[in-house]
């Protein structure tokens, strides 16, 4: 039925919510307290009862975000239209994998890498190179009499520096993906597309178009080809222009 379907795709996305507004600042900031979910549609006064507060992020284990994926579990039981031993399992399976993804994903927040390993890192890499700016610039000696020619500028350690500064940067960003910075993750978006997506996939909203016969009906070796454009038919030549590798050259007029 079409509420069993939609009830366990808002399930999901419920779980997915719950689940990374305990690692995203950006959601809780969004979703601070359970009734901000519960303005989504997500989530029904009832259903809110159920799960508890998730209004506190700090303490690992505490949160119920999973109850909605118990839920969509039970529905798939209960419902006649998924009785079939194949179709019932795959769906069980689909969504027991779908929470260990979940799981993966909190425990990757919940235990970071430790703090003082990005400060020996960056402290690290700040100190080889305010060294090495001193410690590289050379002099070149050459027979005595000859000019000497100094050096002034490191040139193969402001390529070292563009390098290491550019990982080090690299690990900032992937230290924290689902922090506030640009280049994090925009789970905004990222919810607003699975909701839309999820819905329409479970729903027949749209039938699909007519079938017909296509371009290559009775063509034994098929190739693509380009349309030859209408405006220019009356002033050029009609030209065929078929799909060929880089070494083959063929006059386009044959």
């Amino acid at each position: 039925a079409r509420i069993t379907r939609r009830t366990i795709m808002r399930y999901c996305v419920l779980a997915y919510l719950l689940c990374l507004r305990r690692l995203s600042i950006k959601l809780r900031k969004k979703f601070p307290t359970t009734r901000d979910v519960i303005k989504t549609g997500l989530l029904t006064e009832a259903e809110a009862k159920r799960i508890g507060e998730e209004d506190s992020v700090r303490q690992h284990g505490g949160s119920n975000w999973w109850i909605p994926l118990l839920w969509s579990t039970e529905i798939v039981e209960n419902d006649t239209n998924i009785s079939s031993a194949p179709l019932h399992g795959y769906v069980q399976m689909q969504l027991a994998g779908y929470r260990q993804q979940l799981t993966d994903v909190l425990n990757y927040g919940h235990v970071p890498i430790p703090l003082v390993y990005s400060q020996v890192v960056t402290l690290a890499v700040y100190f080889y190179f305010g060294v090495s700016l001193i410690s590289e610039q050379w002099i070149i000696w050459r027979k005595e009499g000859d000019e000497i020619l100094y050096l002034y500028y490191p040139l193969f350690m402001t390529m070292k520096f563009l390098f290491y500064f550019g990982w080090l940067r690299v690990a900032e960003t992937l230290y924290n993906p689902f922090g506030e910075d640009d280049d994090d993750f925009a789970l905004e978006e990222l919810i607003d597309r699975h909701v839309k997506v999820a819905m329409r996939i479970v729903d027949k909203t749209e039938a699909p178009p007519l079938m017909q016969k296509d371009a290559f009906w009775d063509i034994l070796n098929p190739q693509l080809m380009a349309v030859k454009d209408d405006d220019h038919e009356e002033d050029e030549d009609d030209v065929t222009i078929e799909l060929i590798t880089s070494q083959e050259k063929r006059d386009p007029r044959k």
